[in-house]
């Protein structure tokens, strides 16, 4: 039985917009559909649009790229293709024509006719050969999601903890493994990375983000050989679709103020530009536990981008700008921050960061695209850690040149980039700079035989001018059981070149002496991984998602972190023995009646390294997790409620026997819960929000080792097992 695909994109849609048949457009054995917008003469997808053949009722809707799949029957040749405010239209296909082109016209309407509804919180995407799972920006509202480091609270891929009881920097676990393992990207975009790193999630306010799409074990090679343990992708929000003004302000009983600010406008047809601004105060000084230390840093924040896209015929280019000024306090709180003291502990930490992107496509031919990325930053940082001085100047530049072909069953991309660091990053009056040059090029290969089977084959070689060449093969297939029901596996293998401070702020934390036992080689790793994702529904409209999945990663070589040997010490030193990561999780998503939509998840990580010949549990590094999300929105659609639950299991704490009695820890940490509850009033334009975070007030006991004595060998703030902060009453308004 011959099965037709219609695929609508803008890509595409420049070309065969062209034609001047009115109704089908044939090309190279592949089947295009478009839907015609006669009033801006442009074609736009169209998501949700009805296509069943006449006299059936075999039927689809085309997903949210605009594409769909049908098989055809043998009682019809006429498909009918219906949109809300569009003419419907009939087609005889052709039991041999491979490209079919749909054209809608306008319905002449005397009234303006509104359709809302609400994408879900969370999905995966059926369709995509990667395992891919997208938090939408509703999803990003069941919690106050002030920046992107908060997002994470209802998701149980993601975990987010503090890296330290001192300046509040904040990282990302994947796979139970540390998130300089997961490549972190900005719209395919390498700003995450580098000095940024470690407040980087803090960076970019949750308001600015359209969706977050996270990806779990090795990603395309065409975006690099970084991706081991996953990739995480954050979508901005677009000015040639986006409110032509919206804010976002945020207040909690901590002290926190919040303001956000967007606006888009449409200059001409072609030219449309977005302004986005961000900011953050908090000076308010608390501790709340006794331990003479800010409970929360200090921080004064601002952010400025400015973006714009043009577009003519088949070429679109895309521009942006960033400015990023960061002011960061903490430490003891009668502590000066404007200078240096040997009597109390702070931390000061001053950022100045200065970001570009160009993004560039056209079309060559009918099926064929190039396309250009290109993004640059420099960043400035200046801090001090009680009497550790450190401080960092960092220009990168990053381009990824990309062709791609695309046929029905044959699909190729190929392309070519190059990514340059120089960084200077001066501790204790010592000088580390790094250069990094690295040209690369890759080549992706995508085969579909059929519309069950889809096999993606890519293979990228890079050439460090300081580690050699790297050599990425990796593999995904998808099958797809039936039409609800998709497996998938996926194998291959990723690099990484080791940032010493970067990467552990304990060193810049605490009183321990930094250690290089041996030179540091650039870490690699396997990872492979399996995913079941069935769709099913509850009743006639209640849909629900269950996902399944398991991945193990496998290093070849990895920096070994080690805080075992000596608790005064942090030895650096290349793995000699095993390490690996095996993560188990199951999720349901489930509409239970209408408005009420819930989510249940469980994930079990178990991860070893070898330290000195001996392979223990990964400290500070949680086995168990539980996540249970409900969120209730009345019928009306003027309330919304919702309630996340998080369960976190316990974790093996470093070895600290060597200490006196009053400075050891427990071999393990307790277990815990988390709950967070808000409250939405939805007007016309306006949103009112209330909430909860951490409404059982529960906090890390003893988050700062030997916080009597500061100056002491003995002290430790890089600890944190738990959440340092208790209960927090907030609230907020959204203006779209």
């Amino acid at each position: 039985m011959k099965t037709f695909f219609l695929i609508i994109s803008m890509v595409t849609a420049g070309a065969l917009a062209a034609s001047d048949r009115d109704h089908e457009h044939i090309v190279n054995g592949a089947v295009y559909g478009l839907f015609f917008h006669e009033v801006h003469q442009d074609t736009v997808p169209l998501v949700s649009a009805n296509i069943y053949w006449a006299n059936s009722t075999v039927g689809t809707t085309s997903d949210r790229n605009a594409c769909f799949s049908l098989p055809t029957v043998s009682t019809t040749d006429r498909l009918v293709v219906r949109y809300v405010g569009y003419e419907s239209d009939t087609l005889t296909v052709q039991p041999h024509a491979p490209f079919l082109a749909v054209f809608l016209k306008n319905q002449q309407a005397l009234e303006e006719v509104m359709v809302q509804a609400e994408r879900p919180h969370s999905l995966h995407d059926m369709h995509a050969t990667v395992n891919t799972q997208f938090i939408t920006r509703q999803g990003l509202r069941t919690l106050a999601c002030c920046n992107m480091a908060e997002s994470f609270e209802n998701t149980a891929s993601v975990d987010v903890e503090q890296t330290d009881a001192v300046s509040g920097a904040k990282r990302i676990k994947m796979l139970g493994l540390a998130g300089f393992y997961t490549q972190l990207l900005v719209e395919k975009n390498p700003l995450m990375r580098g000095l940024i790193s470690p407040f980087s999630l803090e960076y970019i306010p949750g308001f600015w983000i359209d969706s977050i799409d996270i990806s779990k074990g090795t990603a395309s090679v065409a975006t690099g050989y970084e991706s081991i343990t996953g990739q995480i992708n954050v979508e901005l929000k677009k000015p040639e679709n986006d409110e032509p003004i919206a804010l976002y302000a945020y207040q909690s009983s901590k002290g926190r103020s919040e303001l956000t600010f967007t606006g888009a406008k449409k200059l001409t047809p072609r030219i449309t530009t977005m302004l986005l601004s961000y900011g953050s105060y908090n000076r308010m000084k608390f501790d709340h536990n006794g331990d003479t230390f800010l409970d929360m840093p200090l921080v004064t924040h601002i952010s400025l981008m400015n973006r714009w896209k043009f577009s003519v015929r088949d070429k679109d280019v895309q521009l942006g700008f960033k400015v990023v000024h960061d002011n960061r306090d903490g430490g003891q709180m009668d502590f000066d921050f404007g200078r240096l003291s040997s009597s109390l502990y702070g931390s000061r930490n001053r950022v100045r960061r200065y970001e570009m992107f160009v993004k560039a496509g056209t079309l060559i031919g009918d099926n064929s695209s190039l396309a250009l990325i290109f993004s640059g930053y420099q960043h400035r940082q200046e801090s001090f850690w009680g009497l550790k001085n450190y401080s960092g100047d960092e220009s990168s530049a990053y381009a990824n040149l990309i062709f791609e072909r695309i046929g029905d069953r044959h699909n190729l991309s190929t392309g070519l980039s190059y990514q340059f660091d120089n960084r200077d990053e001066y501790y204790q009056n010592d000088d580390y700079a790094t250069r990094e040059s690295v040209p690369g090029a890759f080549i992706e290969y995508t085969f579909k035989p059929n519309n069950r089977l889809t096999t993606m084959a890519g293979f990228r070689v890079d050439d460090h001018n300081l580690y050699g060449m790297f050599y990425t093969p990796r593999l995904h297939v998808k099958y797809q059981a039936d039409a609800v029901t998709s497996l998938r596996f996926s194998a291959g293998k990723g690099y990484r070149v080791p940032h010493v401070f970067i990467d552990n702020p304990s060193i810049l934390a605490s009183s321990r002496e930094l250690r290089f036992v041996e030179k540091l080689a650039a870490e690699e790793a396997w990872n492979a991984g399996v995913q079941m994702v069935r769709d099913f529904k509850l009743g006639a409209d209640r849909p629900a998602t269950l996902s399944l999945d398991f991945y193990r990663t496998e290093f070849q070589n990895q920096v070994v972190v080690d805080m075992e040997q000596d608790a005064r010490t942090v030895l650096l030193y290349n793995l000699d023995g095993r390490s690996y990561s095996n993560s188990a999780q199951i999720e349901l998503t489930a509409t239970v009646t209408r408005g009420l939509e819930v989510t249940t998840a469980y994930r079990f990580n178990d991860v070893k390294t070898t330290y000195m010949a001996q392979l223990r549990e990964l400290p500070l590094n949680p086995c168990h997790k539980g996540l249970l999300v409900v969120s209730y929105t009345v019928p009306s659609r003027t309330w919304q409620f919702d309630v996340t639950t998080q369960f976190n299991g316990r974790t093996r704490l470093p070895d600290t026997g060597m200490n006196p009695p009053q400075y050891r820890l427990d071999v393990h940490s307790p277990s815990y819960m988390q709950l967070f509850v808000q409250m939405t009033r939805k007007f016309n334009a306006v949103e009112l929000f209330l909430g909860i975070e951490n409404l059982t007030g529960y906090r890390q006991s003893q988050p700062i080792l030997a916080w009597s004595e500061p100056f002491s060998t003995y002290f430790d703030s890089s600890m944190i097992w738990g959440p340092m902060v208790g209960r927090r009453f907030y609230f907020g308004v959204r203006l779209n």
